[in-house]
Formats: structure tokens, C-alpha cells, sequence
């Protein structure tokens, strides 16, 4: 009979093994595989797929759900999946591969491979250099250059306007994660190479790690015949959602893979960068991305640092390296590595917020039954409560921004509209262009198609339909707004007030 909780499950766990280690994975994989069944049946997450890696074989793998919930298209091996942020690693272990070259050097300033890049400080633009951007030591804001892709900004036009960020964190002592450094890092990369960064991560870790379903490019992905439909979820629901294309920060997140692919890739990196007797990754340079690099926070029980890609704990008094991945659209992803163990956990899925909690479950699952046999506590509930407080608003970068209050029940009318048209403009985020439609006004910041709407507020205040934030424009003295400030584009180290461009 299976157990009806994740707590029986490891109840029967420690009655069935006294240990939990190296000699005993198959007694306990029968109990974890009654655990993730249960716990993905939870979730409500479409799709989801787990590959457990230990002495260099695939001890278990197993897909859950489907792939499309329209057409009930099974979850298989081969389905390809958005992988996130894990391509972060990616990115380290293909530079990795040119450092053990002799083609690169971690301590390489990147104004030496990519003379255009350029920060706020011209000190730090010419002293930073791989490490730092890998390990997010740069000093740059927290997210920054993400609302810029959200504006649909290229990826050299994101890298550019980085010049005009002030810079917030203390060079090379203070973390802050941000999806651009590992672009950068990857763009300079690319050109001492000579070619693409698609191409070049291909040639260095896909091909030759026998990869050969996965791709840096997002239209591989979604033209892929077996590829996995994404989902944003709400209150447990999965609703379909468009595919997300990444491609801009493709270094960073927008690498697509299958289960089957990263199980070899986890073997990739417990083998210490050879698979199948052939050495892709110079051992000494990849073993440098599991390394700690910086420290990324602390708590009362540990500390936990931020290598090349890689998160980086001590867990069971031996280092654990990990990273996982979200997409919004509908993605959410894991992989935990245990070097000295020589043991990785993979999980995939297609379903966002309830994918990243299924995921944390998931591996924390594996965690505890490997290592005590004996499931410690109701995971899934733990890590749903702390995504619900991380996305009450204002909590965090993942949650929704303070919206304003209800208008007043004397709130003024607007000028007409004619007074609000127009560009306006800044350094950092460019152009935002108004236009009057009906009842509302419609903003197109820099290259967005889909525009934000404007609803009126009160008097010369509007309320971005779709954030719940304020927009706010100043009266000026010739029949023109003279200048409008977005509360949602108020960020460390940028702000959110726009000039008007003449006529």
C-alpha cells in the first residue's frame, strides 16, 4: 500500500534501510518515487520531469503530466523544456571550456574583448573582469536591465544603456543577482571566439556532451515537435500562456533542454567535465565555477555564496552546488549537485508559481531521503507559504510593486487628453511615446508594441492599468505635460522621470 503522506513516506523509508548513502540509492528510490507522485499530483503543475544522477549513471528518471493539457500530449524523455536560469551555468562551463584553452582567462578585463561596454564608474569599467560578472559582484542594481528587455530592447541596445545605471553595490563585495552580467560576460566571450554565442555554446558543450536536443535559441525550442507548453498558474490553476522568447538574455535563461539532456550534463559536472571517457571542460577551470565567489547572505545556521553560475552551500557537511529557474510565463526548474557524493537531482516542469514550489519539494525530498531516510517535514506546505509571502507586493523582486491606494472620491478629471501626447524621454530607459485612445492614454516605452494603458486617476495623475501604479505628469505653462514620472520604473540606480521631446 502507498503511503498517504509525504511524512509516511518517510516513515517507511527509515523503517526499510538504517543508511542512506552511496550503497543503499536503489532501497530508497521505490520511496521517493511514492513521494514525487504525490507531491506532483498536489501541485497541480502540468508537466514535470526528474532525472537522479549518482556514480556517473542515471539511477532514476521518470516524467509526470503532459506537455499541452489541450491535447494531453505525454511528458517524454525527449520533450524539451525551458530550463531558465540554470542556463547560467551553461554560460560558465562554455567559458570555462575557453579558459582551460588558454583562450581566455577568468581575470581577462571585459573591456579587453568588448571595448564598447561601459558602466557609470570608468574605474570599474576598466578593472571588471569575468569573475565579477559571473558572480554578480559588479555593483549594478539587483534585476537591472530586465524592465529594458520588457520594452523589447536588443540585447547590445540593454548592454549600452548600462552606462547610465547608477551603481548601488560596493565593487566585488556586495551581491546582487542580474541577468545581464552573465550576458555581458557571455558576449565578450563570444567575440574573442569569433562567432555567435549560440554557436559557440553549442560547439563547446552541447555537441560534444551528446546534448543534441538542446539549443540557446528560443525558435528551436518552440518550433520543436515535442516541446513543453507553458503555464502560468493561479490559485493552483494552470492556464495557458504564450511562450516566452528569451533569446535576448539567451546566456542567462534561455537555454531549452530535455531530461534525458540533463541528466548528461549533471554527469557532465559530477565527472569533473568528462562524459563517456571524452574530456569537454578542463576539470580545473569547471571545478572554478563550483567555487565560492562571493556571499550572497547569511542566516543564524549558514551561509550561502554565489559561484560561477552556481549557488553554493554546505549541506551534510559537504558542499552542495545548485541553481534553479523561473520563467512567469510559465517555467520552473532545478538541479542540485553533490560533488563529493557524485549524486545530482534534475527536476523540470512547465508550470509557474506552483512549478517552483514542486520543484523545492521535490528536491528537498531527495535530499532528505538520501542522506536520513526519513522525509523531515511537510515540504510542499513550507515552500508554498514562503512564495506567498514573497509575492505579497512590495516583498520582493518576484511579487507585484505597491499600487496605488483607490482613487479619491473628489479626484480631479483629466486635462484633455491632447495635452498628455507626445515623446518623452531619458538616458537610461529612452523613449516613451503617449497617445490619446478614447478613455484612456496608451504609453509605448521604448520598442513595445503592446502598449501600457493609462487609466485616469486623478487630475493629471493615471493609473497603469496593468502594474496598478502611478503615472504622473507635470502641467506645464504651454498647453504641453512638461514631463511624466512612472512610479514603475522607480528602481536602484534608475528612475522613472521622462522629458518631453519638443515638437
Amino acid at each position: 500500500m502507498s503511503p498517504e503522506s509525504p511524512q509516511d513516506v518517510g516513515k517507511t523509508a527509515a523503517s526499510s534501510c538504517t543508511y542512506y548513502g552511496s550503497d543503499n540509492v536503489s532501497a530508497i528510490i521505490p520511496l521517493f518515487d511514492t513521494y514525487a507522485e504525490q507531491t506532483f499530483e498536489r501541485s497541480g503543475v502540468p508537466g514535470m520531469a526528474i532525472a537522479i544522477v549518482k556514480n556517473d549513471s542515471v539511477v532514476y528518471q521518470r516524467c509526470f503530466g503532459v506537455k499541452n493539457i489541450t491535447t494531453k500530449d505525454p511528458v517524454t524523455p525527449d520533450t524539451r523544456f525551458q530550463i531558465a536560469s540554470i542556463s547560467k551555468s551553461f554560460t560558465t562551463t562554455t567559458i570555462a571550456s575557453m579558459v582551460g584553452n588558454g583562450e581566455l582567462s577568468w581575470n581577462d578585463t571585459i573591456a579587453s574583448r568588448y571595448p564598447e561596454f561601459r558602466l557609470s564608474d570608468p574605474w570599474i569599467t576598466e578593472h571588471i573582469i569575468f569573475l565579477d560578472l559571473l558572480s554578480h559582484r559588479t555593483g549594478l542594481p539587483e534585476y537591472v536591465g530586465d524592465e529594458l528587455q520588457e520594452m523589447e530592447y536588443s540585447r547590445p541596445e540593454i548592454i549600452e544603456r548600462l552606462r547610465h545605471v547608477t551603481l548601488t553595490g560596493d565593487f566585488r563585495r556586495e551581491y546582487a543577482y542580474a541577468n545581464i552580467d552573465i550576458t555581458i560576460a557571455a558576449e565578450a566571450a563570444a567575440r574573442k571566439a569569433g562567432k555567435p554565442w549560440e554557436e559557440l555554446i553549442s560547439e563547446r558543450i552541447f555537441v560534444p556532451a551528446g546534448m543534441l536536443n538542446t539549443s540557446a535559441r528560443f525558435d528551436d525550442f518552440a518550433r520543436a515537435p515535442d516541446h513543453a507548453d507553458t503555464y502560468p498558474m493561479t490559485n493552483g490553476t494552470a492556464i495557458p500562456g504564450p511562450l516566452m522568447d528569451n533569446d535576448v538574455n539567451s546566456p542567462a535563461g534561455g537555454v531549452s533542454s530535455t531530461i534525458n539532456d540533463m541528466a548528461r550534463y549533471a554527469r557532465l559536472q559530477l565527472n569533473e567535465g568528462s562524459i563517456d571517457g571524452a574530456l569537454v571542460i578542463d576539470p580545473d577551470a569547471l571545478r572554478e565555477t563550483h567555487g565560492a565567489h562571493i556571499i550572497r547572505k547569511t542566516t543564524n545556521s549558514s551561509i550561502v555564496a554565489y559561484g560561477l553560475g552556481w549557488e553554493v552551500t554546505a549541506a551534510h557537511g559537504m558542499v552542495r552546488v545548485e541553481h534553479g529557474g523561473d520563467l512567469t510565463s510559465g517555467v520552473s526548474t532545478y538541479i542540485v549537485l553533490y560533488p563529493d557524493e557524485k549524486m545530482a537531482i534534475v527536476v523540470l516542469t512547465n508550470g509557474f508559481p506552483g512549478g517552483h514550489v514542486l520543484k523545492k519539494a521535490i528536491t528537498k525530498g531527495w535530499d532528505d531521503l538520501y542522506f536520513s531516510g526519513t522525509i523531515q517535514k511537510d515540504w510542499y506546505r513550507e515552500f508554498e507559504e514562503q512564495l506567498l509571502e514573497a509575492m505579497k507586493p512590495g516583498a520582493s523582486v518576484i511579487g507585484p510593486q505597491e499600487g496605488l491606494p483607490p482613487a479619491p472620491a473628489d479626484a480631479k478629471p483629466p486635462r484633455p487628453f491632447t495635452y498628455y501626447e507626445g515623446s518623452y524621454t531619458q538616458d537610461y530607459y529612452g523613449t516613451v511615446r503617449i497617445e490619446a485612445n478614447d478613455e484612456v492614454l496608451l504609453a509605448y516605452p521604448g520598442h513595445l508594441a503592446n502598449p501600457l494603458i493609462l487609466v485616469p486617476y486623478d487630475g493629471d495623475t493615471f493609473l497603469d492599468k496593468d502594474s496598478g501604479t502611478g503615472v504622473r505628469f507635470t502641467a506645464g505653462s504651454s498647453g504641453f505635460a512638461t514631463d511624466v514620472r512612472f512610479a514603475q520604473y522607480e528602481l536602484p540606480g534608475r528612475n522613472g522621470f521622462f522629458v518631453r521631446i519638443p515638437s
